[in-house]
């Protein structure tokens, strides 16, 4: 079987989950990793160039940008999205419905199970044993965290930040750029920029 090839942005801590998950697809060949800070190896994979570099990386068929922080997969994807093609990667052991939509640039770790008519917005990070139930809509660049439960038909708006273990109720709206503390239950619509933590759920300054 002939692989296709992908280039990894990123050689933090997030980068050996994606290492991880694109070993257990199968059909990616790696071959490489870009990044501006480290050098070396993650995981056995060659750190080969810096994000300069990624102007001349137009024979990697792939991209994936492996970064935890919403504002910088952000920021890279408006800098290099006109030249780079951006992989969608989904562990075989989470669990997509037929009818769900996971867009460009995004990861779904394992463990993930995401119900009916969902979409996951551009270059989101859907974490280990989170659940997304029917018809919710997750906005680009968002991080939710492990253990996260979004429960039916909530709306999350763009580079929003769910903490590990953190449940919203079905139907609410949770804004852009908002950070949702670890262990959060959110009961009532959240407003953009806005900071939630407690059970239930209260903004902090």
């Amino acid at each position: 079987m002939i692989k296709s090839t992908i280039g990894i942005i990123g050689a933090g801590g997030h980068c050996k989950v994606v290492i991880d998950i694109i070993n257990e697809i199968g059909t990616y060949e790696i071959v490489g990793i870009y990044d501006d800070h480290k050098t070396g190896y993650v995981l056995g994979v060659k750190i080969i160039g810096s994000l300069s570099d990624l102007k001349n990386a137009w024979w990697i068929d792939n991209f994936i940008i492996a970064i935890g922080n919403d504002q910088i997969r952000k920021t890279i994807d408006e800098a290099t999205g006109d030249h780079l093609r951006w992989a969608t990667l989904i562990h075989p052991r989470a669990v997509v419905s037929k009818s769900a939509k996971i867009l460009m640039g995004t990861v779904v770790c394992a463990g993930a199970v995401i119900q009916p008519e969902v979409t996951v917005g551009q270059h989101c990070i859907i974490n280990t044993n989170c659940n997304i139930d029917h018809e919710s809509k997750i906005g680009k660049y968002c991080s939710i965290c492990p253990g996260v439960t979004i429960c039916g038909q909530v709306t999350i708006g763009e580079k929003t930040f769910v903490g590990a273990n953190a449940t919203i109720i079905q139907t609410l709206s949770i804004g852009n750029n908002c950070i949702i503390g670890a262990g959060t239950v959110i009961i009532r619509n959240v407003e953009d920029t806005q900071k939630i933590v407690g059970n239930p759920g209260k903004p902090i300054s």
